[in-house]
């Protein structure tokens, strides 16, 4: 794929691409530029044609898993099996093969009922006949103990909204969606919320699972559950799921031809599953009653929402404007020569090129990262397991001393307030966690502009309040009984205890600069919340 250097021209400005109104001129002139520096723009990636399931590759995983297993090193003979299954052939022997080997592993760390599971999917797959006893047996064992097996959660419940808006899905009647002063949409507080207040349940439009192992293969790609014996798509080797339920519903909306870009090394890409889901689904719900799109109700599922994020595209650099292009025009080429997609779709090449132009910065600009965490003393350990779209959540502003921060429930996200917001206030997220207590306001800046091409006026960037080490102290005594409290509980697991009290000293926050023990009681009573969401646990 070429980079934007190999064809920056120093005679063409971003004005002058923007300048030519439609998006088709502009990816059409780009394409262009691309195929005069780089007549065989796609030979790089076509070059190895296909790369399909591979029984060879899949025993190699499958002899690592088992050396791993001999090891007893169980983390990582788990994601050895799990890649064997990935890459193993439909319906073939070695699948089988690799799902009971993943089965023993299970059954060794105490996971019988998925041990069960995977014993079933063994025999469906061809297991060998004269290995079959010993499974057998191991199927016995692990039905006697299923029993016994531990209640391991991965989160809590989804909440519940108190009072739900009727005209936005996602969220409580406590918010509104405005306009500001230059057409942009916010969202503001109809009434006062308290901190700890839930402000909106979405859940994902699309989501884009991460590339390292430990999120590959200890997630579902459709909901993000964890789940350590994951199923495998029949036709790639990427996509793992924890149910034939999620791995139908990303085959009926979306998968059937991201599948195709899979089997070429593509990543996961917000972008092209937006616009494969939404094409999908205009065309499902073309003359369903209660569907059509007027801008009254604001639906978070809904295709015509997620077109209307926002982009910044007026804001982008030539570099930007090329990579979309270019992106565009590659997923068109391969979706074109090597799938089915315009023979069930209704949709010209040029619109085609349009939609992935459009999302490829909407999805950027607008993408959230789902995490989980880990709280066992005074400090919390994030990890991220996925990217995903929101509408809903989207349209938060950004403010370097937000007043909501979200909590993961799977691929589910819950906002809460952070902090009292009074009516009439602007709910606001701090992104990509460009807080003014970690990053001088030069720093947020430039990244703010670099990330999401904006420059704040938030009160802290407006105030140039200091960083964390230059605020007032505040009441360090109280301060420091209060974490000694809050290591008490959570070494015995009460966390519901400590929070009522961290609940309190948030709620008599005044608007007034912040000290260190302001920031610092903020922040423990986010984490606290968020020991409610997606947990980073020991398999």
């Amino acid at each position: 794929m070429l980079s934007p250097g190999e064809i920056e021209d120093p005679q063409i400005t971003s004005e002058q691409l923007l300048s030519l109104k439609s998006d088709i001129r502009i990816i059409d002139m780009l394409e262009e530029l691309a195929q005069k520096h780089c007549p065989s723009q796609f030979q790089d990636i076509e070059t190895g044609g296909k790369i399909s399931k591979s029984n060879e590759k899949a025993l190699t995983f499958r002899d690592e898993g088992r050396k791993m297993l001999r090891q007893k090193n169980y983390f990582k003979a788990l994601l050895a099996f799990t890649q064997s299954i990935a890459n193993a052939e439909d319906k073939s022997e070695m699948l089988g093969l690799a799902y009971g080997g993943r089965a023993e592993v299970l059954f060794e760390k105490g996971y019988f009922n998925e041990c069960l599971n995977d014993i079933e999917r063994a025999l469906q797959n061809n297991y060998p006949k004269d290995l079959e006893a010993k499974l057998l047996e191991k199927q016995t064992q692990a039905q006697a103990n299923a029993g016994k097996q531990a209640l391991r959660k991965y989160h809590e419940d989804v909440p519940s909204l108190k009072h739900p808006n009727p005209k936005i899905s996602a969220a409580s009647s406590s918010v509104e969606i405005q306009r500001d002063q230059y057409g942009g949409r916010h969202v503001v507080a109809t009434a006062n919320i308290e901190a700890g207040e839930v402000i909106a349940i979405e859940n994902p439009y699309v989501v884009a699972i991460g590339t390292k192992p430990s999120q590959r293969f200890l997630h579902c790609h459709e909901c993000l559950q964890l789940c350590y014996n994951l199923i495998p798509c029949p036709g790639c080797r990427t996509a793992l799921y924890c149910s034939d339920k999620c791995r139908n519903s990303a085959w009926e909306w979306y998968h059937h031809n991201e599948c195709d870009l899979c089997q070429f090394d593509f990543n996961e890409l917000l972008s092209v599953k937006t616009v494969l889901k939404g094409l999908r689904q205009l065309n499902k719900t073309v003359g369903i009653e209660g569907q059509q799109f007027d801008g009254t109700i604001f639906k978070s599922d809904r295709y015509e929402e997620i077109q209307e994020l926002q982009t910044n595209k007026e804001k982008r650099s030539v570099r930007d404007l090329f990579e979309a292009a270019n992106e565009a025009c590659i997923i068109h080429h391969f979706l074109t020569k090597y799938s089915d997609f315009f023979s069930k779709n209704d949709i010209s090449g040029e619109r085609l090129k349009e939609l992935l132009f459009h999302h490829y910065f909407n999805t950027t600009l607008n993408k959230l990262s789902v995490e989980k965490t880990k709280k066992n003393s005074i400090d919390t350990e994030y990890h991220e397991v996925a990217e995903a779209i929101y509408a809903f959540s989207s349209l938060l502003n950004h403010d370097c001393y937000g007043n909501v921060f979200p909590v993961f429930h799977g691929g589910t996200i819950i906002l809460r307030a952070s902090r009292n917001i009074k009516s009439g206030e602007s709910c606001c997220l701090t992104y990509r966690n460009y807080n003014f207590a970690e990053f001088p306001k030069l720093v947020r800046s430039h990244q703010l502009w670099r990330f999401f091409q904006f420059t704040c006026t938030c009160e802290a960037c407006e105030n140039n309040w200091p960083i964390f080490d230059c605020l007032n102290s505040g009441d360090v005594e109280k301060y420091q009984k209060l974490v000694d409290q809050i290591n008490t509980s959570l070494k015995q697991s009460d966390i519901s205890g400590v929070l009522k009290v961290v609940t309190k000293k948030v709620k008599e926050f005044t608007t007034a600069e912040p000290t260190k023990v302001d920031v610092n009681v903020k922040r423990i009573f986010c984490d606290l919340l968020k020991c409610s969401g997606n947990k980073i646990t020991d398999f």
